[in-house]
């Protein structure tokens, strides 16, 4: 198949992608773990069964939890994310939810039980979104340093360009449907989705890399009768079409 004669359907398809992830995360914005917030995060499990969600709020409803989120987890599983709990309000807690357990006749058991400060999870946030800004901009430097030598009929600034297009469509993307997932699923942004980012980067300018170094090289072979098919030639030729 050759994909550059329909690039202008996959520019559009691509396009509508990159709005609707940049109006997600505009007007949704993201929902940032406790990682990024500070907090507490409170993860049990129901031996039996669970307690309906409504159940469980009323339980918690005279604890002083803050703006908590109450989340089920799996079939049998519960995480709660409420403001920094002292050791004494940890134990409320789970009396309370021991409370609701019983409704059900069902034993629980703590699987986990975090907390972070809001100066540490601000001091993470801003540390997490300058180390992407690092890797974009190494990335960008390292493409303009290898293609520096090829200018026909392409300049090496249009193949950095292009590179920077590549890498804002992969990572937002990520972003859109995390805000949407945020939203309506509650999903969360943490450290590990910023893993993750940074692992999309990677993949991005390797397999842009890949594609590009055979676009010079069929170049320099003169595959093709234009400039359009060498490129539809080295896409065909790339192991990560």
């Amino acid at each position: 198949m050759n994909i550059i004669k329909y690039r202008k359907i996959w520019y559009a398809v691509s396009g509508l992608f990159v709005l609707a992830s940049m109006f997600s995360v505009f007007f949704f914005g993201l929902v940032y773990g406790i990682d990024f917030t500070g907090g507490s995060l409170v993860e049990i499990e129901y031996q039996n069964q669970r307690p309906d969600i409504p159940v469980i709020k009323e339980e918690l409803s005279g604890l002083d939890l803050g703006n908590a989120v109450v989340q089920p987890t799996g079939e049998k599983g519960l995480i709660i994310r409420s403001k920094n709990l002292t050791n004494e309000e940890h134990q409320k807690l789970l009396s309370a939810l021991r409370v609701g357990s019983e409704k059900t006749e069902s034993e629980l058991t703590e699987l986990r039980f975090d907390s972070i400060g809001p100066v540490i999870g601000k001091e993470l946030r801003q540390k997490s979104w300058i180390a992407i800004a690092l890797v974009i901009l190494m990335i960008i430097l390292y493409i303009a340093f290898v293609f520096r030598g090829v200018s026909r009929p392409v300049s090496s600034f249009k193949y950095g360009l292009v590179a920077i297009v590549a890498l804002f469509h992969d990572v937002m993307i990520p972003l859109g449907a995390f805000a949407v997932f945020g939203k309506y699923f509650g999903a969360e942004v943490d450290v590990l989705f910023v893993t993750a980012l940074l692992t999309i980067l990677g993949f991005s300018v390797h397999d842009t890399i890949v594609v590009f170094d055979r676009v010079r090289e069929n170049l320099r072979r003169k595959v093709g009768n234009d400039f359009e098919e060498t490129v539809g030639a080295s896409a065909r030729q790339s192991p990560v079409q």
